[in-house]
């Protein structure tokens, strides 16, 4: 059975520039081809035929001449990056920062469509962690299935869902929130926080006893002021 699956990470990051970009999609790239097996990405364009002309990573690798054209479309936007790439069907990455109230404030957006197989949710805790280990310091980490948060599942419209898995830049212990599958403490030189883990299995995001165990966990966490709003994200 296949699900959709929606990642959404914020970052903060001080003079980004257009070749932070561009490592940040291949980066991002390989992120998803070890999820869900995908290989090749394009750049957008005003049609499909248009944009699968413009290969610009296949096998981990970036196409040199497409990248002349997407860093020239960056720099027509600069400082403002607000970019995609797709895989010429449903999966998609997105880099962001004119939506934040700093332009060091990104958002990075990952969807994609695959199959629900046993060792997904191993797998996705798996890269997770590396990613904040290893890569980069982030400020929060969202994780759905199904369109949780595109079809307004979760309590509080205002603040952050839990969805499937919610890293936040906060230490948070299992006694708080007791209804919680996991909490795994993240501790390194780049991150200090708790990923919060909804389920034990692949969370689904239309399934109403999931929904229900991540509103219960969303609850706890607001009634000990620990979920934030939408406008404390950076903070």
């Amino acid at each position: 059975m296949k699900i959709s699956l929606d990642i959404e990470i914020y970052l903060n990051k001080k003079n980004y520039s257009i070749p932070d970009v561009v490592n940040d999609y291949l980066f991002f790239s390989k992120f998803i081809n070890e999820i869900a097996g995908q290989s090749s990405w394009y750049l957008t364009g005003s049609s499909k035929k248009e944009a699968l002309e413009k290969k610009f990573i296949e096998n981990d690798n970036i196409n040199k001449d497409i990248e002349h054209k997407f860093v020239d479309r960056l720099t027509k936007s600069s400082p403002i990056y607000g970019s995609a790439i797709w895989n010429g069907d449903k999966n998609r990455i997105q880099i962001s920062n004119y939506l934040a109230r700093s332009f060091d404030n990104y958002d990075v957006s990952l969807s994609m469509k695959l199959e629900n197989k046993q060792n997904l949710q191993y797998k996705i805790k798996k890269l997770i962690l590396n990613l904040m280990e290893n890569y980069i310091k982030v400020e929060k980490i969202l994780i759905h299935t199904n369109k949780y948060h595109l079809n307004e599942k979760n309590v509080f419209p205002d603040r952050l869902p839990v969805g499937w898995m919610l890293y936040l830049n906060k230490k948070i212990t299992q006694q708080q929130v007791p209804m919680a599958a996991e909490l795994i403490d993240i501790e390194n030189k780049k991150n200090s926080g708790t990923l919060i883990i909804s389920t034990d299995h692949v969370f689904d995001g239309s399934d109403k006893d999931d929904i229900k165990k991540a509103n219960e966990i969303e609850i706890q966490l607001t009634a000990l002021g620990l979920l934030p709003l939408y406008s404390e994200i950076y903070s």
